[in-house]
């Protein structure tokens, strides 16, 4: 009997993507909370905006992910934001945080 082991993990994928330019101030801006629901990211995403509103008042914040936003594709684990939603969100936003969990 001839048994074949196969590992269930992806091909390693490396992007060069480089990060963004950081944003001179928060004071005025809008930023966009991406929660890409796994468990406890939106927890993470609140707490940030929670600790972020202390410390620049006028700051305000999109939510991004599931069924928060009325009107938008639900976004979910299988469903992650396409280039189209993509640029909508940089029209609405100044910046964006990722949440991630687990």
């Amino acid at each position: 009997m001839k048994v074949q082991i196969m590992s269930p993990a992806a091909d390693r994928v490396d992007f060069k993507v480089p990060p963004a330019p950081r944003l001179a101030s928060l004071e005025g801006k809008t930023i966009g909370l991406n929660n890409n629901m796994t468990g406890g990211a939106d927890i993470a995403g609140e707490r940030v905006a929670e600790h972020l509103g202390w410390r620049y008042p006028q700051v305000r914040f999109e939510r991004y992910g599931g069924d928060l936003r009325p009107g938008r594709p639900a976004l979910s684990r299988g469903t992650h934001i396409d280039a189209e939603e993509g640029a909508r969100i940089a029209a609405e936003v100044d910046g964006v945080i990722g949440a991630t969990a687990h």
